[in-house]
């Protein structure tokens, strides 16, 4: 994280010819504080870039750029200067505070008026009293747990169904014994109660003749 005393400048690598006070980390050698951080255009800065610088600790952002109409890619400066201004979409946050933002439009042969102007601002800077840290987020409440559904109690209709189901046993299996023995209890009963054997019937006819002579 940046320290809180730290000023990012965001500098357009053909403005101000920074080389001979900067070491290879960016770190201004000539103005206490000040960290320099090069790129191909200023058009190249977004203020996302802006804000996070904020986020990770700097106390103020200065954004340096070629010289208004003499951008080496045209419109670079032109459009930055724009967003800063709030006249270019996207924008800064309106969380961003103005007064720690500061823009300058130089040539590469304005490495003095860098100097001071840089001085000056992170002396400023270092008046106000240091950023709040941003909010820690809130933990999204858990989900509530859905009620359980009400227990429905059966109808009459299907009551009786259930009983009758209980009490209508299914009927046993017959094995080969049980139909062996039902058809030897068939011929009993045939023989007890029911015609009569041939030869009794031959024999009584017999004797009704014997009694008509």
């Amino acid at each position: 994280m940046t320290d809180q005393k730290t000023v990012i400048t965001l500098l357009c690598e053909r403005a101000a010819d920074v080389d001979g006070i900067c070491d290879k980390a960016g770190n201004c050698t000539t103005v206490a504080g000040l960290k320099v951080v090069k790129l191909p255009c200023s058009g190249m800065v977004q203020p996302l870039m802006i804000e996070g610088a904020f986020k990770a600790g700097a106390s103020g952002v200065i954004v340096t750029g070629c010289q208004i109409g003499d951008c080496y890619y045209r419109e670079g400066n032109r459009m930055i200067r724009e967003r800063l201004l709030g006249e270019r979409t996207p924008g800064l946050k309106k969380t961003v505070e103005r007064r720690r933002v500061l823009a300058l439009w130089l040539s590469r042969l304005q490495r003095g008026k860098f100097e001071a102007e840089a001085k000056e601002f992170v002396a400023y800077i270092k008046g106000l009293e240091p950023l709040a840290a941003a909010p820690a987020a809130a933990p999204k409440p858990a989900p509530a747990a859905k009620p359980a559904a009400p227990a429905v109690a059966p109808s009459d209709d299907k009551k009786e169904d259930a009983k009758a189901a209980i009490e209508s046993k299914p009927t046993a299996e017959t094995t080969p014994a049980d139909a062996d023995k039902a058809a030897e209890g068939k011929v009993d009963a045939a023989t007890t109660s029911g015609d009569k054997p041939a030869e009794e019937k031959k024999a009584e006819e017999s004797k009704a003749e014997e009694k008509k002579d």
